[in-house]
């Protein structure tokens, strides 16, 4: 089973998606394919429309079982800034093409949520994710979103 773990990263007002495909083989999970989409656009929503369209345009080159979006969690204390609505912006856009575009069981969770399910708790899930040869840092959390799909 293959599976697609997404995460958005608001990088300073610019935001990146890291986009990791795992392979959940009979002898462990191992990584296939890792990328990252870029955006040139200044405004949030047109940041998200354009991650959107860039993950669409990348969809029928990939194939997977189920995907998942690693979100943010809720801060301890409401903030305003930036940053916070960019990451918003872009996983709601990145979730809803995946819906439109593919027909695979779709996540999209916080890390408490995505280890739980995954019947784990976070630090084994993030474990798991440290166990993976060859995974970058920056596509750490995508992949803990893909091996939360392990169940």
């Amino acid at each position: 089973m293959r599976v697609l773990g997404i995460s958005v990263d608001p990088a300073g007002g610019n935001p990146k998606v890291h986009i990791v495909l795992i392979d959940l083989g009979a002898d462990g999970p191992k990584v296939d394919d890792t990328f990252t989409i870029n955006t040139t656009e200044t405004e949030p929503g047109a940041q998200a429309v354009n991650l959107a369209r860039l993950l669409q345009g990348r969809l029928p080159g990939l194939t997977f079982n189920s995907a998942a979006i690693k979100t943010a969690g809720a801060p301890p204390v409401a903030r305003r800034n930036r940053a916070t609505f960019q990451r918003a912006h872009a996983e709601g856009a990145l979730l809803f093409v995946l819906h439109e575009v593919t027909d695979v069981r779709l996540e999209a969770k916080d890390a408490q949520g995505l280890a739980t399910l995954a019947g784990m708790k976070k630090t084994d899930l993030e474990a798991a994710v440290e166990a993976l040869e060859g995974l970058p840092r920056k596509y750490r959390d995508a992949a803990y979103a893909a091996l939360a799909l392990q169940r």
